[in-house]
């Protein structure tokens, strides 16, 4: 907004100029010089108005390709901590294993309120940072596909873990896309490290497993 006031009130001072160019006579000394002037303070606005709107252009571009990689990196740690694999997976791996994932995977309300947050991130930003969104081509179709997951508590009941490994796979290829790194999917037979089960996300998401082994309840139960 500042820049377009400045632009403005040069080039209406421009524009005073030549007009009082006119007055003067385009013939005249005076005028000859005011009409110089004037198509001067021109040119050096709209060089400066071009420059301008391509380094805004590379910042906007700069900041949504940022935005991508967030994302596709938050993605790619809700996916580990929900499905296991490897810890730092490309995402030909994040890709197989959403493809494996089951209809009965559990989806413990940790990892759900990572989806959530994921849904709800891409959510915000596609209605509070539109410009770097709309700079980056392939950028807001991730976002919007992702943003679903903003509503993986709405009905009431646990969104199917297969919806929610439709909808992370179809925002991670377009995010790959728009980074232009599109992915092939890795088999999922061919990752190792792969275990949804609740102990396993607890300790990938919290460090340690929060519910005792067993063998530990067994122990205890001796000790008393």
């Amino acid at each position: 907004m500042l820049r377009a006031l400045v632009t403005g009130g040069f080039l209406i001072v421009a524009a005073i100029i030549l007009s009082i160019s006119f007055l003067f006579g385009v013939d005249t000394t005076t005028g000859n010089l005011l009409i110089n002037l004037g198509t001067e303070i021109v040119g050096i606005v709209l060089t400066v108005a071009i420059v301008e709107w391509f380094f805004e252009r590379r910042r906007l571009q700069n900041r949504g390709r940022q935005l991508a990689w967030d994302m596709l990196h938050a993605t790619g740690h809700a996916v580990w901590v929900w499905q296991g694999g490897p810890r730092e997976m490309d995402t030909d791996e994040v890709l197989g294993i959403l493809d494996g994932v089951g209809e009965d995977d559990p989806l413990p309300d940790f990892t759900e309120g990572l989806m959530l947050a994921i849904g709800t991130r891409s959510r915000r930003l596609l209605n509070d940072d539109q410009a770097p969104v709309a700079a980056m081509p392939g950028l807001m179709n991730g976002l919007e596909h992702l943003s679903r997951l903003s509503s993986i508590r709405d009905a009431g009941a646990s969104m199917p873990a297969r919806k929610v490994a439709d909808i992370l796979e179809e925002g991670t290829k377009a995010l790959s896309d728009a980074l232009g790194r599109p992915p092939a999917r890795l088999l999922p037979s061919l990752i190792r490290h792969r275990d949804p089960a609740v102990e396993k996300q607890e300790r990938r998401h919290f460090g340690v497993a929060t519910r005792a082994a067993p063998s530990e309840v067994r122990w205890a139960e001796g000790e008393q």
